[in-house]
């Protein structure tokens, strides 16, 4: 469903104080930095500094938006940093709780330090494995590439191997 969208309203959304999320990256011995909304799927984009990736940002924020508004669909409104006060309750098993508790007692760690470290943990090990999943995403899409250059049937083994990995064939899990 298209419809047509005013000014006002894309105004309104490019001055909400979206997150910005930045990271370097490294292809082929060539540095660049990648500049994202996270509350706006899809929403990035590049530039060889920081400067240049939020600027062309800014770009790509509107358009998202100007798309999602003329297909009708909802823009999200950002959230307000003020709601994270680093405090949260957590409720668990009595059996994790003690686990927990006892490997925090032998690391010499409170309880809260403990599950502090090992959440760091395990959000940089995520976005460790997203990182290599979109190299080994480029990696195939480069190989589709040169594959589709070669000779009908010649590399036909390399084609059903090289399906078993592609995104769209994984299984979500």
């Amino acid at each position: 469903m298209n419809r047509v969208v005013a000014g006002q309203e894309v105004e309104y959304y490019m001055q909400r104080p979206y997150p910005l999320l930045l990271h370097e990256v490294e292809d082929e011995g060539e540095r660049y930095w990648i500049a994202e909304v996270p509350q706006l799927p899809g929403c990035k984009s590049h530039g060889s500094t920081v400067e240049e990736a939020v600027e062309s940002l800014k770009e790509a924020k509107k358009d998202w938006i100007l798309d999602s508004l003329h297909k009708g669909e909802e823009v999200p409104v950002p959230v307000e940093r003020d709601r994270y006060s680093g405090k949260t309750l957590l409720r668990m098993s009595p059996s994790l709780h003690r686990a927990l508790a006892l490997m925090a007692e032998s690391e010499k760690l409170s309880l809260n330090q403990l599950i502090v470290t090992i959440l760091v943990r395990e959000v940089g090990r995520f976005a460790a494995l997203n990182r290599v999943e979109q190299r080994l995403d480029r990696l195939l899409d480069r190989m589709d590439d040169l594959l589709a250059d070669a000779p009908a049937g010649k590399y036909a083994a390399v084609h059903e191997e090289k399906a078993r990995f592609h995104p769209a064939n994984r299984k979500a899990g």
